[in-house]
């Protein structure tokens, strides 16, 4: 009976789950063309290799540095040690130890092609000596088990979410939060050869961990061209996608679950749609997710053993999660409340040790907020707020461009993902919208797509959790997820900030299922293909993602960069033209442009976030268009690009004053109208963009 109620629970997700699917899967005979269309090979394609090469190198260097810091921490391994997992750790903390170097760098004025070169010699120098090592710990700690064809259907069903978001890193960048800052600041950045703020551009007040090594390998790229300097920046963040699957492995093979469900664990994850659209945009979400799941490993080795060790480590993976992103502040909260839970079980078995236990835990959670402090005492410094630009009604700051007005609005902007207004019965069925309804670019739809394989999983691992003595890893794991789970619910529901407690819950659902159910029993086998049936489906999802984009052309030099823009952002050609025909030193005024800052290659005013900020604000101070155009002209502009094709809709346009009546709206709306459809000035433009020059 349990075996046929997962089935059929199973049947009632993937039905559900299709449903949804119609703008994607349900267009794949149509999309498959994509992958044609055009020759595929061309001299392009070194552009790609370079960047390829780069990131290997960067990678190298990772675990160079890594190998030699790890090996300055004392640390006992478990029984069925896995090396592929400790390859994982010392890449990852070389990784955070490199991001804190390139900060420094960055102080000091030295983001040089120089610099660069020397760094990636140190590191492959590091890892060079630390080869040998390597070597000697080849294979797993145990007894290889002979790989069913099962075992290897699904080794190749994760192998392609992670060759299809290689391809696409290595492609030229669309994503939004890369066009705005994952990849416009470090571009800006290396520009200006440091990490000073950068005009109009809030993004750069931000944590920005993750964006040094994109700084790394567009310099390093930049050596052969920038075609091979954006392929080696997305290359480089790629990387961290195959380790968080090696580091799921190889934890769920240390903590004794068999290798086909270590697999599936990892296939959980590589076939969620939202993952490889972040691996495959240079997004920094699968990024922290390695570095939580290995700060989660670390503090459940230290719960074991009581070693410092273990501490350090949690220190290094959970100070680089905080200079990526500041929800990271959500697994420290998690990771205290367990610190705690340890303290109190060490009142029964270790009564002399309670102070040391509690000083050494927390201590570990002082010491990742120090290594992550740079960040946030650079924008103290500023702005006087280290949270800057959010939460500015409770902690004033002030920079250009900023206000707690547009903070507020920021806030109020993130609380409508997963919709606006919730009722109770919405935070209930949260796990259903988030793994069925969820839908990538509308935010009321979470903004992303999980798929139903965790949501299949999820009563097997809560029955096991509640039934069974499951490995304190696993209670760990869980205890994180949904603490992690709680914060995100009553915060902002976009789907990618779950993404670092995806692998634990991978892991603790893989060893619940051998708990739960012995090999060939009908609950085992029912799991084992309902599981897998989900992922497959994740991947088909995964899939006609990348056909939409269709990446592959460009990639191997069939297409031109050009090309490839002009096809996936509808803006390009505008772009295009103002990078070469105008004047280098011609500034341009990007009004509701995608936040794209990244693809012009010309001096840029822009509002961040609320592209239409400052035009709103002068259209209601000016009397008349004259008056609006010498306010434009006053800001030193040139250009005015706009996208337009809802601006002048009274019932959509973000310049209505729904508190002004509507003849003055009307007016106000004429003035906006003369001003960005000037035909006497008007460059170039079409139904939804105008181009036009003020002097």
């Amino acid at each position: 009976m349990p075996a046929i109620a997962l089935g059929v629970w199973a049947a009632i997700l993937l039905t559900a789950f299709l449903s949804y699917r119609g703008p994607d899967v349900g267009q794949i005979g149509k999309l498959l063309g994509n992958l044609g269309g055009g020759p595929l090979g061309g001299s392009g394609v070194v552009d790609s290799v370079v960047g390829a090469l780069v990131a290997a190198g960067l990678a190298t260097a990772w675990f160079g540095l890594g190998n030699f810091a790890v090996s300055f921490v004392k640390t006992s391994k478990s029984d069925n040690h896995s090396h592929l997992l400790e390859f994982a750790i010392k890449i990852a903390t070389g990784a955070a130890i490199w991001s804190l170097v390139w900060f420094f760098l960055g102080v000091a004025g030295a983001y040089t092609k120089p610099v660069a070169i020397a760094a990636i010699v140190i590191g492959v120098v590091f890892a060079a000596i630390g080869v040998k090592r390597l070597k000697a710990a080849k294979g797993e700690s145990r007894v290889p088990e002979r790989a069913a064809v099962f075992d290897k259907v699904v080794l190749v069903l994760i192998a392609v979410p992670v060759l299809l978001s290689l391809i696409a890193a290595l492609a030229p960048p669309t994503a939004k939060d890369t066009l705005l800052y994952h990849f416009a600041v470090p571009k800006a950045f290396v520009a200006q050869d440091s990490n000073a703020f950068i005009e109009g551009n809030i993004a750069s007040y931000l944590a920005l961990g993750n964006e040094m090594h994109v700084v790394w390998a567009m310099l390093l790229g930049g050596l052969s061209g920038p075609r091979a300097s954006e392929a080696a920046a997305g290359a480089t963040i790629w990387i961290f996608f195959p380790l968080l699957l090696a580091a799921i492995f190889g934890w769920a093979r240390e903590i004794g679950v068999s290798r086909r469900w270590s697999l599936i664990a990892a296939l959980m994850v590589a076939a969620v749609p939202s993952v490889y659209h972040v691996a495959a945009s240079a997004y920094i979400d699968v990024a922290m997710a390695l570095f939580v799941t290995l700060a989660v490993y670390a503090l459940s080795r230290w719960w074991r053993t009581l070693e410092n060790g273990w501490l350090i480590l949690v220190a290094i993976f959970l100070g680089a999660a905080l200079s990526a992103k500041l929800t990271t502040v959500f697994v420290i909260a998690a990771f205290a409340l367990i610190i705690l839970l340890r303290v109190r079980k060490a009142k029964e078995s270790e009564p002399d040790s309670l102070v040391q236990i509690l000083v050494g835990g927390m201590g570990a959670l002082v010491l990742a907020g120090l290594i992550a402090s740079p960040w946030y005492l650079r924008t103290w410094q500023q702005t006087d707020s280290p949270v800057f630009p959010f939460y500015m009604s409770i902690w004033p700051g002030e920079a250009p461009g900023w206000d707690v007005e547009r903070s507020n609005l920021f806030q109020a902007m993130n609380s409508q993902y997963g919709g606006f207004v919730k009722s109770p019965l919405d935070y209930l069925l949260a796990p259903w919208n988030v793994s069925v309804v969820a839908q990538p670019e509308q935010p009321a739809y979470f903004d992303g797509v999980l798929g139903v394989t965790f949501l299949i999983g999820l009563p097997l691992l809560i029955f096991a959790v509640w039934k069974f003595e499951l490995p304190v890893e696993v209670k760990i794991g869980c205890g994180v997820a949904g603490t992690v789970f709680l914060f995100w619910l009553f915060s902002s529901q976009q789907l990618r900030y779950l993404i670092p407690i995806l692998p634990l819950l991978a892991i603790g659902i893989a060893a619940a299922v051998e708990k739960i159910a012995e090999k060939r029993t009908p609950l085992y086998i029912a799991a084992k293909y309902s599981i897998s049936l989900a992922a497959v489906f994740g991947v088909l999802t995964t899939a006609t993602w990348f056909m939409q984009k269709a990446p592959l052309r460009v990639v191997l030099g069939g297409e031109t960069r050009d090309q490839y823009l002009t096809r996936n952002l509808d803006y390009y050609p505008y772009y295009q033209a103002l990078n070469t025909t105008t004047a280098p030193d011609a500034k341009v005024w990007l009004i509701n442009m995608r936040r794209d800052t990244y693809h012009i290659d010309r001096p840029v005013f822009s509002d961040y976030l609320f592209e239409d900020w400052t035009l709103r604000k002068m259209v209601w101070e000016s009397k008349s268009v004259s008056d609006l155009r010498a306010k434009a002209k006053e800001m030193g502009v040139s250009y005015v690009l706009t996208r337009h094709d809802f601006l002048f809709d009274y019932d959509r346009s973000t310049l209505v004053d729904d508190q002004k009546p509507r003849s003055e709206n009307e007016a106000k709306l004429k003035i906006a109208r003369e001003f960005i459809l000037d035909k006497a000035n008007t460059v170039t433009a079409d139904e939804r963009f105008s181009l036009i020059k003020l002097f």
